[in-house]
């Protein structure tokens, strides 16, 4: 699963509706749960919920690249390092 568009999709819907939102801010893991059901194991699904209630929160959804990649780190694997070094 790529986790980056999960977020970018999960950031979409719930900055969309707002009963979704209101959900999400109540209950964001299980609100992320409900809406990536059983891709995930809890440990990505909190840092995924997190994340995005973050994002959420700041309403700063420009640079969401960024602030995915730092917030879940390793969980996006070599791909983003490797990617890095060659703009290097």
């Amino acid at each position: 699963m790529d986790v980056k568009a999960e977020i970018e999709k999960i950031v979409a819907k719930v900055s969309k509706d707002g009963d979704l939102k209101d959900k999400f801010m109540k209950d964001p893991s299980g609100t992320v749960k409900g809406l990536v059901g059983d891709k995930v194991d809890k440990e990505t699904l909190e840092k995924i919920a997190a994340t995005v209630k973050g994002m959420i929160g700041k309403g700063g959804l420009g640079e969401i690249g960024d602030k995915i990649q730092g917030a879940l780190g390793g969980l996006l694997g070599g791909k983003d390092d490797a990617k890095k070094d060659d703009k290097s």
